[in-house]
């Protein structure tokens, strides 16, 4: 049953995440990004949506960014940021600030929610850097979002937008 919950969860947090495509405009990912993986008890999810996604074996939170070029579309962060939290239920956010990212305004945020009446808690980043928009996520079960909240900090730390 936790697996299934789990399963559900992050197919939802995964899926509610999506680049804003409108008619005329051609999206591609973003090419020369550097990152590095989140730790060992993360393993690669391939789920088509997000150009890298990890979830964690221990608590099934996962990990993620999208990267989204080329589109005729120009979301503002405020958009980027309600947009990745459109698939929540009953959102509160928690945190949400402005600040300075890879050389570029950003967006943090942090809010709560229900996914199929599931507590659940998302951590967000988006921020827009040479034609490109950015959205780094982690997310997860709120019971369990604390435990591995520092390593999306230093995936964060470690993530270079071109």
């Amino acid at each position: 049953m936790r697996n299934h919950i789990i399963v559900c969860i992050t197919s939802l947090l995964l899926g509610g995440c999506v680049s804003i495509q409108l008619p005329g405009g051609k999206s591609t990912p973003a090419k020369d990004v550097v990152w590095t993986a989140p730790g060992s008890e993360f393993k690669e999810l391939k789920d088509g949506v997000y150009d890298k996604a990890w979830i964690s074996t221990k608590t099934g939170n996962t990990i993620s960014y999208l990267s989204d070029c080329g589109t005729t579309a120009e979301p503002t962060l405020q958009q980027l940021e309600t947009e990745s939290l459109s698939s929540l239920n009953d959102v509160k956010i928690t945190t949400d600030e402005g600040l300075i990212f890879n050389g570029r305004a950003a967006r943090s945020s942090t809010a709560s929610g229900t996914l199929d009446g599931v507590p659940v808690r998302v951590s967000l980043l988006v921020f827009k850097k040479n034609g490109c928009n950015y959205t780094l996520s982690y997310g997860g079960l709120e019971k369990q979002f604390a435990s591995e909240e520092r390593v999306f900090e230093n995936f964060k730390n470690n993530f270079k937008a071109p």
